[in-house]
């Protein structure tokens, strides 16, 4: 039987989360128990480690910013009847940013950002172990006396904001997942979620509740047995802790640093 990543994913949060038996996840997921004897530990995985070729990104954050500021526009205007239709953006999209994807993509985009579809809930008010807030930061370091601009990878816990920073040189998916790691390592155990925005390392369109997980994230936190959300649009308080986190490692742990070797920060 083939198993797809969401399926181990319900056997690792079923054996880990739910401490279910094997018995019991086999005749709950319809599966033999031997598939799940195999996957429950984590030891086996069902992807192969293989690059993944795809397109650029639809709705990146460039084309979310002009969607913002063709309806910010009207609202300045404030003329009803020569208001921007989703039809109309969609057709300066493809005039003035060169965007590829589907008109139906920018319908539901603009009707996302004006709140006409139900926002994702993202609760402000966490149990212990329930949530880790995550985000990316720059600051400038003098190494080997040259002056360079560092990617900061932030972390805290919701409820005890007990907090994780590390320095990556790149910020990417290689750096996006290792951060996750060490900081899981770093805290002794993995929240049940992640909250993170829409940035392309973990999403490939979409936002919110509407984002399409990307290919490796979707198999990492499934390994890990943890569930990603996403921030909807403009909506920073939903993870605050971790954005104040940047900007205090910023000024108390970076300001004016001088390293002397490049081992000593990477």
């Amino acid at each position: 039987m083939i198993i797809d990543v969401d399926i181990y994913q319900k056997i690792r949060e079923m054996s880990t989360i739910q401490g279910m038996s094997q018995r019991a996840i086999a005749k709950t997921l319809g599966i033999s128990r031997n598939t799940v004897k195999k996957y429950c530990d984590g030891d086996s995985v069902p992807w192969e480690r293989k690059e993944y070729n795809r397109k650029a990104d639809i709705l990146t954050d460039d084309v979310l910013k002009f969607i913002l500021h063709c309806l910010e526009e009207d609202k300045s205007e404030n003329i009803n009847k020569q208001q921007h239709t989703a039809r109309r953006i969609y057709q300066r999209l493809v005039t003035e940013k060169q965007f590829a994807g589907g008109e139906s993509t920018v319908r539901l985009a603009v009707k996302r950002i004006k709140g006409n579809i139900p926002k994702s809930f993202i609760p402000l008010e966490f149990d212990p172990g329930e949530a880790l807030q995550i985000d990316w930061g720059e600051a400038t370091v003098y190494l080997d006396g040259i002056k360079n601009k560092i990617n900061l990878f932030c972390a805290r816990l919701c409820f005890s904001c007990a907090i994780f920073v590390m320095a990556f040189k790149h910020q990417n998916e290689e750096s996006f997942l290792e951060g996750q790691q060490k900081a899981f390592e770093f805290f002794g155990g993995i929240p049940h979620k992640t909250i993170f925005d829409n940035a392309k390392v973990a999403v490939k369109e979409g936002f919110g509740q509407y984002a399409k997980i990307q290919n490796r994230y979707k198999a990492f936190s499934a390994h890990y047995a943890f569930q990603p959300l996403f921030c909807n649009i403009a909506s920073g308080n939903e993870k605050g802790l971790v954005e104040n986190l940047v900007g205090f490692s910023r000024r108390n742990f970076i300001m004016c640093t001088l390293v002397k070797t490049r081992n000593s920060i990477f």
